[in-house]
């Protein structure tokens, strides 16, 4: 009897592995049908109803944006100096045809490294793009600059950014968060009337350890959490942010691809980051996260390869079907298209040629135009983007100081 018992359970066992096995297999089939190995051109169109396709058509159809047929409005371009002694802010304004007109440089009130940051977020822009924000990192302060109608930024306020080498800020609603790189922090400000800024109580936190070197930090789109990349840890750490704009204490995930380096979201949801790699010559790679609601972020389908050296800047078109990411040490340009479900997939290993070293690029608000920022030719390089992922060079401008660094459009 004993063996007869026995040997039924062992058959039930069995049955429950093999059903155990049935039902993965199930789900690696489901997950293969959910992130098919290659992109598709019927994939890209999206049965004729991508946005992001759809904007190229009537740019070229109308020869200027919607935005400016409408209103009239004028588009500018901003970086930052990043001079020793007297970091500036250079505003160029951006002509119909994607040339740029340099049309002014503040003072920004602060100083530079001379020597640009590796870090993206410099400099961004207010969501009403009446106001810019840079980080002034030899003085270990953060500015705020007024824009006039003409495109000038001036100078309204500078205040510590509470930590030392602050290399990246975001900003979300009145709530700005500054990345302290060598202090290993980072640190909320709020923002208020007339580009003034305050401290927030309790809202300087550590990131995962010492020397994490991080590159950038950005607020999810719903403003609910805090995002910091670290290459040095191959890390991704995450704050959520309370009622009264301080933060919780960080989650700390490790990435999927090394180095993990700049990052934008795509499709108002997922986190496009580009890894590094440590710079090995056709090892790059992206990888695309959804953030859980408990601040674990999730990889989509893995770090898709783009065969490039050290991809580490990321823009994504407007309407996230699109990141592009500039391989520093490759001077080019890659293009992911990014699916509904948020997987990522290569659509040009090399979209364009870039100027030397391209370090930050930005999508103007046109949904159009594309910059990078050329470190090794101290250079901003414009595009025009194509179908499915193309981009094609419009022209180069030159003469920027040898330490520049961030993009901010409108």
């Amino acid at each position: 009897m004993k063996k007869l018992i026995s040997g039924r359970i062992y058959l039930t066992i069995l049955l429950l592995l093999s059903f155990a096995a049935c039902k993965k297999l199930a789900e690696d089939k489901q997950a293969d049908l959910q992130h098919p190995e290659a992109v598709t051109v019927q994939m890209m169109l999206e049965n004729g109803n991508n946005p992001d396709e759809q904007s190229i058509r009537d740019f070229e159809a109308s020869g200027q944006s919607a935005d400016n047929a409408r209103n009239n409005q004028q588009h500018f371009l901003y970086t930052e100096s990043n001079t020793t002694g007297s970091n500036e802010i250079i505003a160029y304004k951006m002509l119909n045809n994607g040339s740029l007109n340099k049309k002014w440089v503040t003072n920004s009130g602060g100083a530079g490294t001379g020597s640009p940051l590796g870090s993206q977020g410099a400099i961004a822009l207010s969501d009403d793009n009446e106001w810019l924000f840079a980080v002034n990192a030899a003085s270990n302060s953060v500015s705020s600059f007024k824009i006039n109608a003409n495109g000038r930024a001036e100078l309204a306020h500078t205040i510590s950014s509470m930590g030392n080498t602050p290399v990246s800020l975001t900003i979300h609603d009145n709530l700005l968060y500054v990345l302290n790189r060598g202090s290993d922090n980072v640190h909320g400000i709020r923002l208020g009337n007339n580009g003034s800024m305050t401290h927030i109580n309790n809202s300087t936190m550590p990131l995962s350890g010492s020397g994490v070197d991080a590159p950038q930090v950005s607020f999810t789109p719903n403003g609910n959490w805090l995002l910091v990349t670290e290459k040095a840890t191959n890390k991704i750490s995450s704050f959520k942010v309370n009622n009264n704009g301080s933060l919780q204490a960080g989650i700390f995930t490790n990435s999927t691809g090394a180095t993990p380096f700049g990052f934008e979201f795509a499709r108002n949801e997922y986190m496009i980051v580009s890894n590094a790699v440590g710079g090995a010559a056709g090892a790059g790679s992206a990888t695309s996260y959804i953030n859980q609601n408990h601040g674990v972020p999730l990889a989509v389908n893995g770090a898709v390869p783009n065969l490039q050296a050290a991809p580490c800047w990321v823009a994504t078109a407007a309407y996230g079907r699109f990141a592009y990411i500039t391989n520093t040490a490759s001077n080019n340009i890659s293009s992911y298209y990014v699916a509904p479900d948020g997987a990522i997939y290569l659509v040009q290993s090399e979209a364009a040629t870039s100027g030397m070293g391209p370090l930050d690029i930005v999508v103007a608000s046109n949904n159009y135009h594309v910059y990078t920022l050329n470190m090794g030719s101290n250079s901003i390089t414009g595009f025009k983007r194509k179908p499915l992922g193309g981009l094609e060079h419009i022209e180069t401008a030159n003469g920027l100081p040898a330490g520049a660094t961030g993009l901010a459009a409108f």
